[in-house]
């Protein structure tokens, strides 16, 4: 009896992964036929300490990759480990990084995040220094972090500031109804200037849901991505 109680869980366990991998995989499909970008079919992976958070480690794993408003764009699943020392999968948390390559060096780094976020997942927000860009209706939404503040300072321009403002009040395009209260402002996400890259990160698996906060992310990715060429 005990034999056959063993193998009875093992194949209802085999049943489950197989369902569970055969919905993502679904998912996944759907979302690069929503974003236009073909998934990849190669395993790039990439882990380590993340220098700019608290998080203990991140891991991430290359989904798709394509061309987007002449941009190399690429999506990410990526996850952080919260806890220092704990690498067990079921604590990580899952997020989805959109990514359009800059052709040359971007002449500042920055954050921008809601504010709240650090209410939300305090080891997420970001470490460099703070700083007021000045314009009320933006700042009272947005938290501006870069290792450059007073560059940063310069760089951001109105036009960039409205693109983000309105990003954020609209909630990605989403209801912030559907999330948890303390999960909303991770769900809405944070934008990145990178060195070779401009980011959106938000809360969320690799699926349809995602895709429709990752597209609406593309006309700041864009401008973002423009004035950074300049």
């Amino acid at each position: 009896m005990h034999i056959l109680a063993g193998l009875g869980t093992l194949l209802l366990t085999g049943a489950t992964l197989t369902w569970l991998w055969q919905r993502n995989s679904a998912e996944r499909q759907r979302m690069a036929e929503l974003m236009g970008l073909p998934p990849v079919q190669d395993e790039v992976t990439e882990e380590g300490k993340d220098a700019v958070r608290d998080a203990d480690r991140l891991w991430q794993r290359l989904m798709l990759r394509g061309q987007i408003n002449g941009y190399q764009a690429s999506v990410w699943q990526r996850f952080w480990y919260l806890s220092p020392g704990d690498s067990r999968p079921y604590l990580r948390m899952p997020f989805c990084m959109f990514a359009f390559r800059l052709p040359a060096p971007a002449p500042v780094q920055l954050i921008i995040e809601p504010q709240g976020l650090a209410e939300d997942v305090p080891p997420l927000v970001s470490r460099w220094s703070t700083w007021q860009t000045g314009d009320p209706a933006f700042d009272v939404e947005a938290r501006t972090t870069s290792p450059q503040p007073a560059q940063a300072a310069a760089w951001l321009s109105p036009e960039l500031r409205g693109y983000v403002l309105d990003f954020f009040k609209r909630f990605a395009c989403d209801d912030p109804l559907n999330y948890r209260t303390d999960l909303r402002r991770a769900v809405l996400g944070w934008f990145e200037v990178e060195t070779m890259r401009v980011t959106y990160t938000t809360f969320g698996q690799t699926d349809q849901a995602s895709a429709k906060r990752l597209l609406c992310a593309v006309p700041v990715l864009s401008e973002l991505a423009r004035a950074a060429s300049l």
